[in-house]
Order: C-alpha cells, then sequence, then structure tokens
C-alpha cells in the first residue's frame, strides 16, 4: 500500500475562513435573519448542510436551496479575495518527493473547489478529489468517510498517512480515519482554539516538519 497526504481545502490550502469575514455574516442575516444569524453562531468547518441543519434544529424554517443560493451569491467575492496559504505549493513539491500520494476532502461544493483548484501549482497531483457537500454518502465531517474514501482511492495505509485540517470537525474525522492529523493554525479566525489533533503547525514549513520527524519515529 502506498502512503497519502490529504489536505482539506478552505482554511488551510486557502485562507478563505478570513476571505469569507466581510460576507458571510451580511449574507445570513439576509437569509435568515439577524437573530437567527447570532443564534447559529460561528459557522467554522461547519459546512453547508452542517449549518443547514444547525439553523433547523434552532428553528429556522430556511430551506437548503435557500441557503446554497445564499452562498453562491458571494463566493465569487470570497475566493477573489482569498490568498492561497503561504508554503503550500512548496510542501506539496516535498511531499512528492518523498513519495506521497496527495489528496483533497472538503465539505465544500464542486463549484467552490473549481475556484481554488487552478491556483494550485500541484493540481494535476491530486489524486483523490472529494466534496463532501456533492458526495453526502459518505457523510459530514466529524464522520471520517470523506478520508476514509480518499484512502481508499489512493490505496494508501492509514496509519503511514496524514491528514492536515483546520476546524476542529475536520481534526474529528481526520483522527477517526486512522491516519496522523495535522491541526493547521495559519488562518484561523481570532478566538478559534484547536483541538484533539495529533500535532499542530502554523506554517507549511512546521507541516514538512511534522511529517519528516513522524516518518523517522
Amino acid at each position: 500500500m502506498s502512503k497519502a497526504f490529504i489536505f482539506d481545502m478552505d482554511g488551510v490550502l486557502v485562507d478563505s475562513e478570513h476571505g469569507w469575514l466581510p460576507f458571510e455574516t451580511p449574507m445570513l442575516e439576509r437569509v435568515l435573519g439577524k437573530e437567527m444569524t447570532a443564534k447559529v453562531g460561528d459557522t467554522t468547518g461547519l459546512g453547508l448542510e452542517k449549518l443547514y441543519e444547525k439553523a433547523r434544529a434552532l428553528g429556522s424554517t430556511i430551506t437548503k436551496e435557500e441557503i446554497v443560493t445564499g452562498y453562491n451569491s458571494v463566493v465569487n467575492d470570497v475566493y477573489a479575495h482569498a490568498p492561497l496559504t503561504q508554503g503550500s505549493n512548496a510542501l506539496a513539491e516535498k511531499l512528492i518527493a518523498m513519495g506521497f500520494k496527495l489528496g483533497l476532502v472538503t465539505q465544500s461544493p464542486q463549484n467552490w473547489i473549481d475556484h481554488v483548484l487552478p491556483r494550485l501549482a500541484f493540481k494535476d497531483s491530486l489524486e483523490a478529489i472529494i466534496s463532501l457537500e456533492d458526495r453526502p454518502e459518505l457523510g459530514f465531517k466529524p464522520a471520517p468517510g470523506g478520508y476514509i474514501e480518499a484512502l481508499r482511492v489512493l490505496n494508501a495505509d492509514p496509519k503511514a498517512s496524514f491528514v492536515l485540517e483546520d476546524s476542529n470537525l475536520g481534526i474529528a474525522a481526520g483522527k477517526a480515519s486512522g491516519a496522523f492529523t495535522i491541526g493547521f493554525r495559519g488562518n484561523l479566525v481570532e478566538s478559534y482554539q484547536q483541538t484533539g489533533a495529533d500535532a499542530y503547525s502554523d506554517t507549511m514549513e512546521d507541516v514538512t516538519k511534522i511529517v519528516e520527524t513522524k516518518m523517522k519515529a
């Protein structure tokens, strides 16, 4: 079996968490109303399905289609302002040289992925790309189904593989897949506290060091 390195997208490969800040709350207040938006609170790592479920559980009558339409109305502006994470392409080059197969597992729908992939120098080396929004049968994070499926597609041993995540839901999903899970803190919004990862990194250079150290152990 091979070894894999699987990236989350938002907040990891691209600093879209900060990119959403000027757009998400005004959009949600328009779609959900100010009171419900305040009740929903932090949306980091939720994805559209979990956000919809949370709003409904809190009493909203919104439909999933209205949530999707709302986000799609601002997604072009978000990704236009969201920079790639510094060092991502260099990290991918090093991982490929170390013999890793690369994958991507994200809660975001494919049309959001399409905003980011063309900007990645290593896009053609991503051998497994999974949108959980488009593959709901795999379950949404913290369920590990997306990572388990990526490991299967890559024919990779979880014990020899890594996941890079920023949200606690994603960290839990990576851990449950059996892969060594790194919490990436470089793009976190202020006050968000990560928990549960096997290791933590502030830069992509830190990620390289963690992988190298783990492989030597």
